[in-house]
Formats: C-alpha cells, structure tokens, sequence
C-alpha cells in the first residue's frame, strides 16, 4: 500500500469515527430530551398500551435498519432497551437482527453484487470487497464470530456472496448478535437512563 493509499484510508476511518461520535452524542441528547418532557415511565406506558403493535413496529424498523447498510441498527437496539426493558428489549433486537442479516444473506446469494450494491451504498463498497476476499480465504465459524462485531450488515452481504453455507452464517450470527445486541442494550440503555434521571 502507498501513502497517498494509506492517507485516504485514515482519513476515511477518522471521518466515520467522527461521524460514529457526532451521531451517538446527537442521538443520546435527543433521547434524553424527549423523555425528560415525556417522562419514562409515561413512554413505556404507551408502549405497553399499544399491545403487539409496538414490538411488531420495533422488530421491522430494526430489520429494516439492518437492510440498508448505510442507516445503524444500533440506536434502535438502545431505544428498544429503553422503551421495552432490558431483557425484552434484547429479545426483540435479536429476532430484528437475524431476520435483517438472513435477509441480506438471502439476497447476496440470490441476486447477486449488483443488487447488493444498491443496499450497501457506494461509500461501504470497499469495506463489501475486503470483507468478501476475507472469507474465501478463511471460512470458518470461528472467523466469522469474531468479525461479524465490526459489521453485521455489510458482513452478511458480504458471506452471501462466498459459498459459506447459510447454517454456519447462522451459528456465527447468533453467537455474534447476542455478544453485540447485549453490550448496546446493557451498556447503551443504562447510559441513557442514567442521564434521563440525572439532575
């Protein structure tokens, strides 16, 4: 790799590091304002009175989320924790994230890069074709747990477009999911009420 190379892909991982902090602090200030003037217990009240409707609007946002590439699942996995409880909150992200990521498995497999580009965006191109040299070389389920953290998005994409059998993409995701939904909705949700109490 060259320098101007090696220059551009810095510059291009600080600006998503920024961009990453901007968007969690915009979106942890909007949260706790929100439900300061609403108030928490009022909101998961509503959520509550709405019966299935809420988990079923939840579950698709969140699916949907995933789908796009270019959009993040991970504030949604906080708002569900917030809204619905830690414990259900997390049971709903991770049906939401295997739906979304077994979809976009599906339609690697299926239709093939050119679609697959549409969903991705063009700026996660390259993240797509690092992710799927990556995995012809290396296929195991091993390998897959420990890098589907960075991206299980694009990374599902990504292994639909190897020849990795859905059923070991599966294993991988679900242990991948739990690790990563857990940590956004344990850590993420208790920062969040955290400053929603605090006065």
């Amino acid at each position: 790799m060259n320098k101007n190379n090696l220059k551009n892909n810095l510059r291009s991982n600080f600006k998503k590091i920024f961009l990453l902090i901007a968007f969690v602090g915009i979106f942890y200030t909007a949260m706790v304002l929100i439900l300061k003037n609403v108030g928490l217990e009022n909101a998961q009240d509503f959520i509550k009175n709405t019966g299935v409707w809420a988990p079923i609007v939840f579950i698709f946002i969140c699916a949907v989320s995933l789908i796009f590439a270019p959009l993040s699942g991970s504030s949604i996995f906080i708002t569900g924790g917030i809204l619905f409880g830690k414990q259900v909150g997390f049971i709903f992200s991770f049906i939401a994230t295997i739906i979304g990521c077994s979809i976009n498995f599906w339609i690697s497999r299926k239709l093939g890069r050119k679609i697959v580009n549409r969903f991705v965006g063009e700026n996660n191109l390259t993240e797509l074709d690092n992710f799927i040299n990556r995995f012809n070389s290396r296929r195991s389920i091993i390998y897959m747990i420990l890098i589907m953290p960075i991206s299980q998005d694009i990374i599902s994409y990504a292994i639909g477009l190897t020849k990795i059998n859905y059923w070991n993409f599966l294993i991988a995701l679900i242990i991948s999911a739990t690790v990563v939904i857990s940590a956004y909705i344990y850590i993420g949700t208790s920062l969040l009420e955290g400053l929603i109490n605090f006065n």
